[in-house]
């Protein structure tokens, strides 16, 4: 039922503004996720949207899912078929429409592991590592994949290809020669198996929109959109809602909050809402402060850290909520200490009738976890760790998918993946050997599976797992995909094969691969195992986690706990070189990480850090963004004891305040705007502005524009 009388003020202008574009600034905490589902069950029940014209971007599954539910509660309507994340709907578009820039359209989607095995394979079989180039890893290789397709780079032009590499410290002439080898051969085979990875599905996306009458369809298929969490949107995500929009309308509604920009690395950029304005500069701002979550103590201490960040969108976040406890920070004579300190205060914590499942611990970084883990064991504390295996990613599902994706398909890598599941003699050596020809010879690894003759390997062996696989599709070719995948898994005794493994325990996920399979049969008119192969393929992207509610303390860096609260928050780790990292010069994005960190506290907020544990050793101090919360929205508990043996459950103080400049080095220069310096990494730079220990010092391309702490050792002034 939808009831306006619910909403604040700029929730209710938010949700009942006119049409035209529409820029909410949601601080954390405010409600952004009630306003743009009451917003979407608005425009349908007073509005007269029809739900199918409606499209809703979100950047989770599980976020699209809550936004189907609530407006469902809303409104009582379940057709809302476009509402999904970026991938999810650009996957949709493609189905329909990827012949139009000469692709088939029953493509495949290819995962993060697959990704990464694909890569491995493109080493080996151009010995990468031996023979040209020994210092890029798999991981680095993928990332500069990504990055080239997203900038366009045309690596195969030797100027353009080698300047790309210079923002990434790679100069040598073999490691050109290396990434331009991985990335063709990647491009490769993804167009020899039909095959698109994620980064695909928006690129592809983009180049189709491109074309105007495909533009026109799509333009003429929408009347309304809306973006969730508008801050983590990159470019080309941004030029894809450009071409969707009706101009004659511009009926784009956006909700988000640049202080809490903290995926750069994913290509996310803090002035998306400046390129926003600017593309649509009669779009009307609204500011949703009206903090539902935190304390005013909270609140305080996190307004007056972000608040150093410049060219932000002013707010500050209030509250009517209790103004709580200050924020309690503690600074252990060691890393032990530190984790010990987090271990007694929650079993305090516990003991003063809070849950486990209240509590979360967050980090900058998941080596972190390590020293808290110690104590929580040694004192019995339960915990979870968000970041583990997820259910697609296992082993099990993913062998049995392999064999659903080779019913509709022949891709290489998932032939490869169970040529030999269950044994059958293939070793990896014959697996080698059909590569080479397969390449040699230009024709399909599955084709070479045929061959009789004139080839180095048991053909025996593969002509019968070749007959296999035509006998398997023969068997389930008038079958569901539900009942498919259960004639397979009889068919290959796949069961049998895990009891001889030992994982008979894995037959439960089994279960629940088939249940899964069942359900989207239910929910999907003429399911078939390509639409069922295409759909879940967004749901392997590592990037998600699935969160429980056993009663656990819940483990996990700050990036993973966006969209999150809990009750009490530990933010560990809080030093130097840490928080931000030694590596970063980018204060900005560094202190959005911070400020996320510190709104997911509810109740209680615990900032700790100790000497001694970074990357690069040494005692590092407290963290530069500890003296911007402010000593006066913060209170110190004092440690009262040395070493570890003489702890106990009252070993802490926390009525002690304490002076925060104390903990920083005076630096005896005075930088000056226009200052020229010498950076041991970026070269000589002007110091463009100086806020505090901050200076913003202008190097040459391509570093451009760079925040960095005075103190840093990095950093000489040649003149003034």
């Amino acid at each position: 039922m939808l009831n306006l009388n619910e909403l604040n003020v700029n929730q209710l202008k938010a949700v009942t503004v006119s049409n035209g574009p529409i820029l909410v600034v949601a601080g954390a905490g405010t409600g952004k996720t009630k306003v743009l589902t009451t917003r979407i069950a608005y425009l349908i029940e007073h509005e007269h949207y029809k739900p199918s014209s409606i499209l809703a971007i979100t950047f989770t599954n599980k976020a699209a899912n809550e936004m189907k539910y609530r407006i469902n509660k809303l409104v009582g309507t379940k057709s809302l078929s476009w509402i999904g994340t970026y991938h999810s709907i650009c996957l949709r578009i493609l189905k329909e429409d990827i012949d139009k820039i000469n692709r088939r359209n029953d493509f495949g989607v290819i995962d993060d592991e697959d990704q990464m095995s694909l890569i491995r394979e493109i080493y080996r079989v151009n010995q990468i590592t031996k023979n040209i180039c020994s210092t890029i890893k798999f991981k680095k290789a993928l990332q500069l994949i990504e990055t080239i397709k997203f900038q366009k780079i045309n690596i195969n032009d030797f100027n353009i290809g080698t300047n790309f590499l210079k923002q990434f410290q790679m100069y040598s002439i073999d490691e050109y020669k290396a990434i331009k080898i991985i990335f063709n051969e990647y491009q490769r085979k993804l167009l020899l198996n039909n095959l698109l990875d994620f980064n695909d599905l928006l690129i592809y996306a983009e180049q189709l929109l491109s074309k105007k009458e495909v533009q026109v369809k799509w333009k003429n298929r929408f009347k309304y959109i809306l973006v969730d969490e508008f801050q983590d949107t990159n470019e080309t995500q941004f030029n894809i809602l450009k071409m969707l929009i009706d101009p004659l309308h511009n009926n784009i509604f956006v909700v988000g909050d640049p202080d809490q920009s903290i995926y750069k690395w994913r290509g996310a950029y803090e002035l998306i809402f400046k390129d926003f304005r600017e593309t649509y500069p009669k779009a009307k701002l609204i500011i949703l402060d009206t903090n539902y979550r935190s304390t005013k103590n909270i609140l305080l201490g996190s307004n007056a850290l972000i608040k150093n960040n410049y060219g932000r969108i002013e707010k500050s976040l209030i509250t009517e909520n209790n103004i709580g406890e200050k924020i309690q920070y503690f600074y252990a004579d060691s890393q032990s200490n530190e984790g010990l300190f987090v271990a007694k205060k929650i079993i305090d914590l516990i003991k003063q009738g809070y849950k486990y499942s209240d509590i979360g611990i967050l980090y900058r970084s998941n080596y972190l976890s390590r020293f808290c883990e110690d104590y929580l064991m040694t004192n019995s504390i339960p915990y979870k760790i968000f970041g583990g295996i997820k259910f697609y990613q296992r082993k099990e599902i993913k062998d049995l998918l392999a064999y659903l994706k080779i019913m509709v398909g022949e891709d290489e890598l998932s032939l490869k993946r169970i040529i030999n599941v269950p044994t059958r003699g293939i070793g990896e050596r014959t697996i080698q050997k059909i590569e080479e020809y397969s390449l040699k010879n230009d024709i399909s690894f599955f084709e070479c599976l045929i061959l009789k003759e004139n080839v180095d390997w048991n053909t025996k062996l593969t002509n019968n797992f070749y007959e296999e696989i035509i006998k398997l599709r023969q068997t389930i070719k008038d079958l569901s995909p539900s009942k498919s995948l259960v004639k397979i898994i009889e068919k290959i005794s796949y069961r049998e094969y895990l009891k001889t493994l030992d994982l008979e325990e894995k037959n439960e996920n089994i279960d629940e691969l088939i249940n899964a399979i069942t359900i989207f049969e239910s929910e999907h008119e003429n399911a078939n195992i390509q639409s069922y192969l295409q759909e879940i393929s967004l749901y392997t992207d590592t990037s998600e986690q699935k969160v429980t509610n056993d009663n656990s303390v819940s483990l996990m860096t700050v990036h993973v706990a966006k969209g999150s609260e809990y009750k009490i928050i530990f933010l560990i780790g809080f030093s130097n070189g840490i928080f931000p990292p030694a590596k970063s010069f980018d204060f900005q994005e560094e202190r959005r990480i911070a400020y996320v960190g510190l709104t997911r506290a509810k109740e209680l907020l615990f900032i700790t850090c100790s000497d001694g544990y970074s990357y690069s050793g040494g005692a590092m101090g407290p963290s530069m963004f500890l003296r911007e919360i402010g000593d006066k929205n913060l209170n110190e508990i004092k440690q009262e004891f040395k070493t570890i043996s003489n702890a106990d459950l009252d070993w802490y103080n926390s009525k002690q305040s304490k002076n925060y400049e104390n903990n920083y080095q005076i630096n005896n220069i005075n930088f000056n705007i226009g200052d020229i310096i010498s950076h041991t990494i970026f070269g000589s730079g002007v110091v463009i502005d100086v806020k505090g220990d901050i200076l913003t010092i202008a190097f040459k391309a391509p570093y451009g524009v760079k925040s960095i702490i005075k103190t840093h050792k990095s950093l000489k002034r040649i003149k003034n």
